[in-house]
């Protein structure tokens, strides 16, 4: 990968860019691709882009300078080197015209039945059975979860909502399965030597996981919140709730999972149903 930033710093050179925003250009590329290490080109997808920026820019302050700048760099790059443009803006938001791929819930009881790790088996489960971001559920603490209201407190960030959310029944023996294994004590997901898991090893667990499923889609972690929402508009859920539950402030962002939804008519119950009359 480094002869390509290098070619990609003399094409800078050789156009309009100064030093300084060259200096920058370059930087970005390598933090980028040094949280991607473990992964092959060919699985970076726009989605995967699209939530790097989104957790770099909360992490940095929406609308920083260093945020915009990797955005810029990063689709600059994908363009000059690869011949490819990304259907995400600078900021890391997804393109209106760009669609998020989507799993099947059979495909995601394959891809959470393939995990032999309690701990692995316990974040993917949490993550879909909750619609999270995969920067929310990282930042979850045991002390969130009321397990005799069976509810979790989901924390406010920059760009989410703070909210609190009902744990279904189904979640709740394998949340025990992997506290009776690993005994996490603060933090509900930890890394090695208890310190904050990584994003990048979590994709790495769900990209393993969908080879072991079988599964030949260009997902990622952030597909397991998509299709939930699909999911949970195919079943009827009414999109101002799935709304709130998934923390977004304007309903337009929410309204995107109606085109990917494969809603029947048919099974749409009337109220005039149950009208006495």
């Amino acid at each position: 990968m480094t002869h390509l930033i290098e070619r990609f710093t003399e094409i800078l050179k050789k156009g309009k860019y100064n030093s300084q925003t060259i200096a920058a250009y370059r930087n970005a590329i390598f933090v980028f691709y040094n949280h991607f290490r473990d992964l092959p080109q060919s699985k970076i997808t726009d989605e995967l882009v699209s939530n790097y920026l989104l957790e770099l820019s909360e992490r940095k302050g929406a609308g920083s300078e260093a945020s915009k700048q990797a955005g810029k760099a990063i689709k600059l790059f994908f363009e000059l080197i690869f011949k490819r443009k990304l259907g995400i803006k600078s900021s890391g938001r997804m393109k209106e015209d760009t669609l998020p791929e989507v799993l099947t819930e059979k495909e995601i009881e394959c891809i959470i039945s393939v995990l032999d790790n309690p701990k692995h088996k316990a974040l993917m489960a949490t993550i879909y059975a909750l619609g999270l971001k995969l920067s929310d559920v990282l930042v979850l603490k045991i002390n969130d979860i009321d397990w005799q209201a069976r509810h979790i407190t989901i924390p406010s960030s920059k760009t989410d909502k703070g909210r609190k959310l009902r744990i279904p029944s189904k979640l709740i023996p394998i949340l025990i399965a992997y506290f009776e294994k690993h005994k996490p004590e603060e933090l509900l997901f930890v890394g090695e030597k208890g310190k904050t898991y990584s994003p990048r090893s979590v994709q790495l667990v769900f990209q393993q996981a969908l080879q072991k499923a079988k599964i030949d889609k260009n997902a990622t972690v952030h597909t397991l919140r998509h299709s939930y929402a699909v999911h949970c508009l195919e079943r009827g859920m009414d999109i101002h709730l799935l709304k709130d539950i998934l923390g977004h402030k304007y309903l337009q962002t929410t309204s995107i999972y109606y085109q990917l939804a494969n809603i029947d008519l048919a099974n749409l119950r009337s109220p005039f149903e149950d009208l006495e009359i």
